[in-house]
């Protein structure tokens, strides 16, 4: 058996833990997966320092899957650090159920054929934020 790739979910509120919860119901315990919850009285610091700690500790070298709920959002633009910082990390946000038992089902494989998987099926409603990044950095540096 291959190592599975690690996952760490960020959500606002309980959703990414419930997220969690619902998939190992349907798949058995998960291993190698953090989640962060944004919370009312969240302070930035302590969220930014644990997304940044969650990827050290999960990374063993081939990178890391993180799943948010909403573009735009606090989860989101503290993991898109990440992914301006380091270039294993794979950024989707929009994810649900269906995303997160996809994902689950194909992290054995590498970055790349996970994003695969996912915009082949989701393409719709989870999207990478690492191309919009890539993007908005290249029209920056343009002016």
């Amino acid at each position: 058996m291959s190592k599975q790739l690690p996952i760490i979910l960020a959500s606002h509120g309980p959703f990414a833990q419930g997220a969690l919860e619902c998939a190992q119901m349907l798949m058995g315990k998960q291993d190698n997966i953090e989640v962060i919850s944004v919370l009312v009285d969240s302070n930035i610091d302590v969220l930014r320092s644990q997304m940044q700690q969650s990827y050290h500790k999960l990374n063993d070298g081939n990178g890391v899957i993180i799943l948010v709920d909403i573009m735009g959002g606090t989860p989101c633009n503290l993991a898109g650090e990440l992914v301006i910082q380091h270039s294993d990390v794979l950024l989707f946000c929009g994810f649900n159920i269906p995303v997160l038992l996809e994902v689950l089902n194909n992290r054995e494989g590498n970055l790349a054929e996970v994003k695969e998987v996912i915009e082949q099926s989701f393409a719709p409603s989870c999207f990478d934020v690492s191309q919009i990044l890539t993007a908005q950095c290249e029209q920056t540096t343009e002016l």
